[in-house]
C-alpha cells in the first residue's frame, strides 16, 4: 500500500493527512496520521509541524478514519490559533 498523503488548507495552515490499515487485516482497522504546518511549509520537516495520530482508535472504513482524521486536524490547528473567527 502506498502512503498517499492527502492536504487541505484550514485557516492559512496545511493540514496533511495518512490513512493506513493498522495489523494485519484491513477490515475494521483502520487508523491515521496528522501533520499541521504553515501553508507551503514542508510537512516532512519535524521542527515546523504539530503531529498526532490515531493511537488504538480504530475506524471500520478508510473514510470515516479520513474524516476523523481531518476533523481531528481542524481542532488541532483551532487549539494552536485560537477559536476560529465568528
Amino acid at each position: 500500500m502506498e502512503n498517499d498523503w492527502r492536504v487541505e488548507q484550514y485557516r492559512d495552515m496545511d493540514v496533511y493527512v495518512l490513512v493506513s490499515p493498522q495489523g494485519e487485516s484491513t477490515i475494521g482497522r483502520w487508523g491515521y496520521e496528522v501533520r499541521v504546518a504553515q501553508e507551503g511549509a514542508d510537512p516532512a520537516d519535524a521542527g515546523d509541524i504539530e503531529a498526532l495520530a490515531s493511537g488504538a482508535q480504530q475506524f471500520a472504513t478508510r473514510h470515516a478514519a479520513e474524516v476523523a482524521a481531518f476533523g481531528a486536524g481542524y481542532a488541532l490547528v483551532d487549539r494552536m490559533l485560537g477559536p476560529p473567527p465568528e
